[in-house]
Order: C-alpha cells, then structure tokens, then sequence
C-alpha cells in the first residue's frame, strides 16, 4: 500500500530530522522542545545518545520507502524506538499525570505518541502484508 509507504517516510524524515537536530546542536534542540528542560538539568551525552538513535530509527523507515519485504523489515525495526518512546510518555503520564501545559501537551500528544504509534502500526502492518512476521 503506497500510503504506508509515504507515511513510514514522512515519520522517517521527522525522526532523523530530529535526531541530527540532537546531534548537531543538543544545546539548541533542549531548549527548544517543550517540556525538555522541566525533565532535568541538560545532558549533552545523553541528548546525542538518544539523537543517534532517531537517526537510526528515522534511516530505517526511509529505507522502508522502498517495495519488497526487506525494506519493510528495515520500516518496522526503525519504529520500534519511536513506539517505544511513545510508550514510556504514556507511562509516566500515569504515574504523574499528564501535561497541564497545552504546548508540552501538544508536543507530547503529537510529536511523541500520535507519530510513535501510528509510524509503529504502519509497519508493523506492512510486514505483514510483505510476509516478514
């Protein structure tokens, strides 16, 4: 299905987007997320750390724009982080409720969950379709 492929690759751009963002200027990318700075104190290790993982993440699920079963298998190995991410958010809004601040909400909600779950259930859904699982 040609949709999930464009999608896998809209979240995929998004994902390494933000992992090079991480990357090149972890300084930059923390405060300007919100509700970053409200986790800790800034970590620069650990901000690159997890930025090499969306760039990781964001290049398997390009690679899953391509046809045939591996590039779905590349699709659905680069969503498992973002869903599992999309998880952890989900998680701790449970254990300390969920963000009264509407731009730290929205970003949550939408950036971290709505794109986690929906690029996961799109390959996982692609493989499938492909005969990967």
């Amino acid at each position: 299905m040609m949709f999930s492929r464009i999608a896998l690759g809209l979240f995929g751009l998004i994902h390494l987007a933000n992992g090079l963002f991480m990357v090149v200027d972890a300084h930059d990318w923390y405060w300007a997320v919100p509700g970053v700075p409200a986790t800790g104190p800034m970590n620069h290790h650990f901000i690159v750390d997890i930025g090499l993982v969306f760039v990781a993440s964001g290049a398997g699920m390009l690679m899953g724009l391509r046809a045939g079963a591996a590039a779905a298998a590349f699709a659905l190995a680069g969503s498992v982080w973002p869903g599992l991410h999309a998880c952890f958010h989900i998680f701790q809004w449970l254990a300390e409720g969920f963000p009264r601040e509407p731009r730290v909400a929205a970003a949550e909600v939408l950036g971290v969950v709505l794109i986690g779950y929906c690029g996961l259930a799109l390959a996982y859904g692609r493989a499938r379709r492909e005969g990967v699982l």
